[in-house]
């Protein structure tokens, strides 16, 4: 199996099951992140992590040839950014993530859940 087709499988079941999680548990989300934000050394472990996954990637398959292969190496992309957010704006993901869209969380499951179920079938 190619590592792009096994990836993109993973990150679909990731994304059904998130979204499954915002949708049934969405009322702890804001407890769950005001305690992660409120550990520095794991947000940051956190980071570093994300850039260390997203670079092993995107080193070996930073593909940008115009087929469905591109929206792994995009999130691929995300997830990076969002380490080196983790890092360097903790703040800033913590007051995005826990204040500004408290309300969209179902939106969001709903959302994670289609994105996820076409990842996992795709190919």
């Amino acid at each position: 199996m190619d590592i792009t087709i096994l990836v993109i499988k993973i990150l679909g079941v990731y994304l059904v099951v998130s979204g499954l999680f915002l949708i049934i548990k969405g009322k702890t989300i804001p407890h769950l992140l005001k305690d992660f934000f409120d550990h520095p050394a794991i947000v940051y472990l956190t980071g570093i992590i994300l850039i260390f996954l997203s670079s092993m990637y995107l080193i070996q398959y930073n593909i940008w040839n115009g087929t469905w292969q591109v929206l792994v190496t995009i999130f691929a992309w995300i997830v990076m950014l969002k380490g080196l957010a983790y890092i360097f704006v903790p703040q800033l993901l913590s007051e995005a993530s826990i204040k500004k869209s408290r309300s969209l969380f179902g939106v969001y499951g709903v959302v994670a859940i289609a994105i996820g179920l076409y990842l996992f079938f795709l190919k």
